[in-house]
């Protein structure tokens, strides 16, 4: 695991947004890995979604559970320009959320300056059986950076899952279009 070093938070903030702004009409997230994040739990009735950008993982949730209450979190002020999206660091305990999602899903783990922090916080926002959902690029995008802070393989997400409380299940990869890149989809739930 190699982890980017920054000044302060106030950089942390500043790389986040800036990368924020510069990618807001980009999606990265893919409707056939939410459908997959769906699968591990088809009756949920509430999702927390971290790190959403534009929102699109939202929309692909309400899309294949329309009955769920669904909310993202984004860090930068962009958040309040998307439905159901609140600006928030979500390495950041809010109370409100505290036990509260079936599915606690992100595609931004990389962008964690403190993952032990993080995974932390998304665990305490989870009901007693719900899961947690980390989809994370690796192989030849998975570089720590200024933007992506987190360079992390499976083997050490699971050690840091363990122990932080989480018990991973499954693992589940999804080859994307782009040269040697795939994405891996690992789910925890409580211990």
């Amino acid at each position: 695991m190699k982890l980017h070093k920054y000044e302060n938070y106030d950089e942390y903030v500043k790389e986040q947004t800036q990368a924020n702004v510069a990618k807001l009409k980009n999606v990265w997230v893919r409707e056939n890995a939410i459908q997959k994040v769906v699968s591990y739990k088809p009756f949920a009735s509430s999702i927390l979604c971290h790190g959403t950008r534009n929102g699109r993982e939202l929309e692909y949730f309400k899309k294949f559970l329309p009955h769920a209450e669904v909310v993202g979190t984004e860090i930068s002020h962009t958040a309040t320009q998307f439905k159901n999206t609140v600006q928030h660091d979500f390495h950041e305990v809010r109370e409100d959320f505290v036990g509260k999602f079936d599915i606690v899903y992100s595609n931004s783990f990389d962008h964690a300056y403190d993952p032990s922090k993080a995974i932390l916080a998304w665990k305490d926002q989870l009901t007693t059986d719900g899961v947690l959902v980390i989809e994370l690029m690796t192989g030849v995008e998975n570089i720590s950076r200024p933007v992506d802070p987190l360079e992390i393989n499976y083997e050490e997400f699971k050690e840091l899952a363990e122990k932080n409380g989480l018990r991973v299940v499954e693992k589940n990869i999804m080859h994307r279009q782009m040269s040697g890149a795939k994405n891996s989809i690992m789910v925890a739930l409580k211990k």
